[in-house]
């Protein structure tokens, strides 16, 4: 599914115009015609090449848990910028091929709830298997850009690299290779249409953001208030409806004895109903306690933690992450009605400035609360 056609169906078709825009010191707005200078700021914002940093690394003779292990390693020691990271399977090393797109701290700390994308992986999208040069007219100056043997190359046009023939052969593309110009109404044009055709199963690999602050943590949450309140005013209805019922039946059997056998009958289909109603509210209370293992994980990020996993069961919880002071997020959590018991598992070891630590967490029973 392509994510204008889901705009197409919430909205009309300019409704992502309003909520992108292009980045270079000041924010535009794009359109068919070429980049208009704006004053609010969207959503979704494009930046110009010179505000963030790309680089590849090959991993050979690495499984994929042990990649995404030494990923996050990596990118937890970056706790000022926002970063971005995309990995592709190399065969020919038995490992992946990872490219890590790093934004400057200024565009970090700006648009820190906002959803970055970065230029060159959009023009990358209209462009995947294609071996190409391309010389854009951008906000930000002359941009050239190449695609060859399924690595983007970019840089501006300065110095040395004083046209895209130059470019070209400084980053080995063949003379064979296709070569596009865009002016600027043109690039405008081409950025828009691509976002809006880009496939919604490959947004996250293009987007970037600081997951904290640009989603309502406590509005996620609220999540799961509905469900858990609709079906609490059913058990409560329905006890009340059966009870109300209950006493209206013995009052009938003291006033009119001869409709014992009438009314009994009620009653043995009211107590039948009754067990029903229980079994549902005992099914109801055994359902895993998904919201008390948010209210936990909530508390541990406002405690300053960073989770890396979270495992929760039954009767216990795992958590492992990171944090600036261990002792402090043990201590908040701790206090947690939810919990029997707090505790790490194992050392707590440095990571540059911040600890990292594994704590098993014991649920509380009902006679425990």
């Amino acid at each position: 599914m392509k994510s204008y056609n889901l705009i197409q169906q919430l909205k009309s078709k300019d409704w992502l115009n309003h909520h992108v825009a292009y980045f270079h010191e000041t924010l535009f707005s794009l359109t068919d015609n070429s980049f208009s200078e704006i004053q609010n700021t969207p959503k979704i914002i494009i930046v110009a090449r010179q505000y963030y940093t790309e680089s590849w690394q090959t991993y050979p003779s690495i499984s994929l848990k042990e990649l995404k292990e030494l990923l996050k390693l990596q990118n937890s020691n970056k706790q000022n910028k926002i970063t971005k990271t995309n990995y592709t399977k190399n065969e020919q090393q038995e490992g992946f091929d990872v490219k890590t797109i790093e934004f400057n701290e200024f565009i970090s700390t700006r648009f820190s709830q906002s959803f970055l994308i970065p230029e060159t992986d959009l023009i990358a999208h209209s462009y995947e298997r294609e071996s190409i040069a391309m010389e854009l007219n951008t906000p930000a100056g002359v941009l050239f850009y190449a695609q060859a043997e399924g690595k983007a190359h970019s840089t501006y046009k300065r110095g040395l690299v004083s046209s895209l023939d130059i470019f070209s052969l400084s980053v080995g593309l063949s003379d064979n290779a296709k070569r596009v110009q865009l002016e600027s109404s043109q690039y405008s044009k081409a950025l828009l249409s691509t976002l809006k055709n880009y496939p919604l199963s490959k947004l996250n690999k293009l987007i970037s953001s600081d997951f904290t602050k640009s989603v309502n943590l406590n509005m996620l949450h609220a999540i799961y208030w509905a469900p858990m309140i609709t079906a609490t005013l059913f058990i409560l209805i329905m006890n009340g409806y059966f009870m109300l019922q209950h006493n209206t039946l013995e009052e009938k059997l003291s006033a009119k004895n001869q409709q014992i056998s009438t009314l009994l009958a009620k009653q043995k289909h009211i107590d039948e109903t009754n067990r029903y109603v229980s079994d549902v509210s005992n099914e109801l209370t055994s359902v895993p306690r998904v919201l008390s293992h948010f209210q936990i994980a909530y508390e541990a990020i406002n405690a300053g933690m960073e989770i890396q996993q979270f495992k929760g069961g039954a009767n216990e919880i795992m958590i492992r992450g990171f944090a600036n002071s261990a002792s402090t997020v043990l201590s908040a959590i701790s206090e947690l009605p939810e919990l029997s018991s707090a505790q790490f598992n194992g050392p707590v070891r440095k990571s540059g400035k911040r600890d990292y630590f594994v704590m098993t967490l014991k649920l509380a029973t009902t006679n425990e609360k």
